[in-house]
């Protein structure tokens, strides 16, 4: 029972106290020159000037958790605790909250506390490359996270432990605050990318994504000013009960009406079937130095070409913002939304007995703070993780490449919305045609956490870590990442003569040769 009672206040903390959700970067993956529609996600220009002729994406899927909260201690990796392959001795724990196991140690330091849970999969997905200038890609995916950002550390610790833990008992925690976002939406994105010019060692190519959002469910709150305070429950013996003395904020949701309506029709993508919808935006250019331009051009048909098979820069620098956009959740049928203040609310033992459903929870935390029906509205706006891509690559040597990725969030702390959290990485990588191995060093979460990680492709699929340490178990980690997928790559043709190259420069520059066909 105590152990249900913890889960049950768990869920309840996270509904109604913290939560924005993330996306993740797929760093080894990303810069690639063989990255095909993965590639695109980060930068939308790579659908131009692709090394391949048509790329299936069939599925892919990346799942992360991080925190600043807590480190892993335990004696085996959370891998092994998620799917039970622990030692026998260890078995007793499961089952229990994992704040009460002791595999996890608590960062205690006075600051605010975050944490992000997530997935994100990644449908059928196909780039075509259209001729040497133009190239489109068609794009499904389903985001999903549960996180809390910007939280008090009392109250994120009352969220790992629970009411009955002696030391939190009787202390009155004022000024407490937070933002909650539990989201999931599903995505359908086309991408246009083209080359801008082509001036001998200059090349400029760019890449605009329109996307069509839908949510499957939303849940989230605002506290601007809290005061909360675990005291014994008048109503059961030896329990707690939490006595929230000062609430003032937002709380809102979306019905689970929401998540069985979700589907591919017409009505469910444009429609009035799901609980909302939107548009997002992602804009993107890539630059190219190719002082060795002369190597890869070749005379075919009376056209002068490059040599599509082959990676022609010393450097290439990109830059993109993606994400633009959001969703209005506005479906009065499966769209609540209050505004919160209120004081001296109880919580006990009893309050979620009986519980078996996201709906059955939600009306019952309306019920629990007196939150009156008059005021609730139908519509509010849930934004998409806007965030700055920027990306640089140096060709050490044939074959060897030093990339360095660069994501800034732009979603405000106080928003609703899912969230990307900063970085910075440094990625070393062998690649070729059908293999390739990388292994980026970073400093993820808001350039707050070292990592190492690694990721391998051959042939047909990829899999691979951002963050090795989480997977392995080294180091105390206090997150982990995995994410694998599997394509029918179709490569471009190279020249039919492979002697019949260099073309010499024609005098005047870009603007005499810009109609020069290609």
């Amino acid at each position: 029972m105590r152990e249900r009672y913890g889960r049950l206040l768990a869920t309840l903390a996270i509904l109604g106290i913290s939560v924005p959700g993330s996306s993740q970067y797929l760093m080894g993956i990303a810069n690639s020159n063989y990255g095909g529609t993965q590639s695109i996600y980060r930068h939308p220009s790579e659908a131009a000037d692709s090394r391949y002729r048509f790329y299936l994406n069939l599925a892919s899927v990346d799942l992360y958790a991080s925190t600043n909260q807590v480190r892993w201690v335990a004696p085996f990796s959370v891998v092994g605790y998620v799917t039970g392959q622990i030692p026998t001795q260890y078995r007793s724990e499961r089952g229990k909250s994992l704040g009460r196991t002791g595999y996890l140690k608590e960062q205690l330091n006075g600051r605010d506390k975050r944490l992000s849970v997530g997935g994100e999969i990644r449908g059928p997905s196909a780039l075509i490359t259209l001729n040497d200038r133009f190239g489109i890609a068609l794009s499904t995916r389903a985001r999903t996270a549960v996180t809390y950002r910007n939280t008090s550390e009392a109250t994120a610790r009352l969220m790992l432990y629970g009411t009955q833990i002696v030391e939190l008992q009787r202390v009155l925690n004022e000024n407490q605050h937070g933002m909650a976002n539990i989201n999931g939406y599903g995505e359908l994105a086309a991408t246009f990318g083209a080359v801008i010019f082509d001036n001998d060692d200059q090349f400029l190519k760019a890449g605009v994504t329109v996307k069509r959002e839908v949510g499957f469910y939303n849940a989230h709150v605002r506290v601007d000013d809290g005061t909360h305070q675990i005291v014994r429950d008048p109503n059961l013996s030896g329990f707690q009960a939490l006595r929230i003395r000062k609430f003032d904020g937002v709380y809102g949701y979306t019905s689970e009406l929401a998540f069985q309506r979700a589907g591919f029709s017409p009505g469910w993508l444009f429609g009035k079937q799901s609980a909302g919808g939107g548009w997002g935006f992602d804009l993107g250019m890539t630059y190219e130095y190719r002082p060795n331009f002369r190597r890869y051009t070749y005379r075919e048909k009376g056209e002068i070409r490059r040599d599509p098979t082959k990676n022609k820069y010393l450097y290439r620098i990109s830059a993109s913002l993606v994400d633009l956009g959001g969703i209005r959740f506005k479906n009065p049928e499966m769209v609540n939304l209050y505004q919160v203040s209120v004081t001296n609310k109880l919580i006990t033992n009893t309050t979620f007995q009986g519980i078996k459903s996201p709906d059955a929870i939600n009306e019952r935390i309306v019920n629990t703070l007196m939150l009156p029906l008059m005021e609730k509205t139908t519509s509010y706006r849930s934004g998409l993780p806007t965030a700055l891509n920027v990306s640089a690559d140096y060709q050490v040597k044939n074959n060897l490449y030093v990339g360095l990725l660069w994501t800034q969030s732009l979603v405000p702390s106080n928003a609703v919305a899912l969230i990307t959290p900063s970085m910075v990485a440094v990625v070393p990588r062998w690649e070729s045609r059908w293999a390739e191995v990388s292994m980026p060093v970073a400093l993820q979460d808001n350039y707050s956490m070292p990592t190492i990680g690694l990721a391998l492709r051959a042939g047909p699929v990829f899999a691979g870590t951002d963050h090795l340490g989480g997977l392995a178990n080294i180091g105390n980690p206090r997150g982990a990442n995995f994410y694998a997928g599997a394509t029918i790559p179709l490569f471009r043709r190279g020249p039919k003569n492979p002697t019949d190259c260099y073309f010499p420069p024609q005098e005047g520059g870009y603007w005499k040769r810009f109609g020069r066909k290609r």
